[in-house]
């Protein structure tokens, strides 16, 4: 069996962002992932300052294409403008594609291909042991919303209310707009959806909603799905023959909520493993990365890992009467 200081189970953006501050540390780490890299990951991809910031790198650093995204905002199908929002900034879009991959690599983390199947811990060693084939002295689970670490070694405390469901596409479109749109209280649905410019032609377009909704009303994603991709034809952001052939695909995740724990002895989870999702936009991206590198440094002996620090909204103040109107109201006394 082989044994190391640090076990990360999942090599996104949160676990690539835990490895790379604990292999600068020199710390003996090791990622297991059950798939290479690169892969295909759905995702608008929106890169914010901040996690240029977080990740010490700038525009002009990263390898492959980068957008810049000029952002369009629409609440009951009227123009509301974000742009010129002191905490907005530029923003930027990728495809998840390239960037987990790189983002892997750069950590220099050595990373090694494995499905997680069991993990427990040994009450004689205190270590953690995975498939009888690993063991570590710190866990850090990073496998997304149905993350094997968090599974076994965690409490499922957050409510359901909190799960959203989405559809997305990401797909060459070179006549696409240059303008990203998102878009909010369509037709009644209790959610939002996009429409997000990549580089070399590419573009991501997506609708997500309330799990619970869904439930209580009957309603189907896949109806809002077809729905909204009218909409954009009628736009005339998409044609329709290309809205025709569109095959979509999805996955559920959390929205941040103070409910769950995030650490249990030397067992951590970060980024969609903890249902991390800003409120208002469900972005999972910087959190992520937040998380990782917050765990790493409570790893490190350097801070106290929690959800208090991370950031809970991507645009902050303005939105957040908007997200209680969108995604229901996850507050107590001001709290996410």
């Amino acid at each position: 069996m082989r044994h190391v200081d640090t076990i990360i189970v999942g090599g996104g953006p949160a676990g690539s962002s835990c490895a790379a501050e604990l292999v600068r540390a020199g710390h003996d780490v090791l990622v297991l992932d059950k798939a290479q890299f690169p892969r295909l990951k759905l995702c608008a991809g929106w890169i914010t300052q901040k996690v240029f910031a977080d990740l010490d790198f700038t525009p002009e650093d990263y390898p492959h294409a980068i957008n810049r995204l000029d952002i369009k905002t629409h609440v009951r199908g009227v123009p509301f403008a974000f742009n010129g929002i002191p905490t907005v900034g530029d923003n930027w879009s990728i495809r998840r594609v390239e960037f987990d991959a790189w983002l892997l690599e750069r950590s220099g983390a050595e990373v090694v291909e494995h499905q997680v199947k069991s993990v427990a811990r040994d009450a004689a060693t205190g270590r953690y042991v995975i498939d009888d084939a690993f063991s570590s002295d710190h866990i850090v689970g990073a496998g997304g919303t149905m993350c094997p670490v968090r599974k076994a070694l965690f409490s499922d405390e957050r409510m359901k209310s909190r799960q959203i469901a989405t559809l997305e596409k990401e797909f060459s479109y070179p006549q696409r707009a240059d303008t990203c749109h998102l878009y909010f209280l369509i037709r009644g649905l209790e959610g939002y959806a996009w429409y997000v410019p990549k580089a070399d032609g590419c573009v991501n377009i997506g609708i997500g909603g309330k799990s619970r909704w869904f439930r209580n009303t009957g309603e189907k994603i896949h109806d809002h799905w077809r729905a909204f991709l009218g909409d954009l034809v009628k736009q005339g952001l998409l044609d329709q023959e290309t809205a025709d052939s569109l095959k979509e695909g999805g996955h559920p995740y959390f929205l941040y909520t103070h409910d769950g724990a995030v650490k249990e002895g030397d067992a951590y989870i970060i980024g969609d493993a903890a249902g991390l999702a800003t409120v208002d936009l469900g972005e999972g991206l910087g959190p992520a990365i937040e998380s990782g590198q917050f765990a790493a440094r409570d790893i490190l002996g350097q801070g106290e890992y929690s959800k208090a620090p991370l950031t809970k909204y991507s645009f902050g103040g303005i939105t957040q009467a908007l997200a209680r109107r969108t995604l229901g109201k996850y507050h107590t006394r001001g709290k996410a």
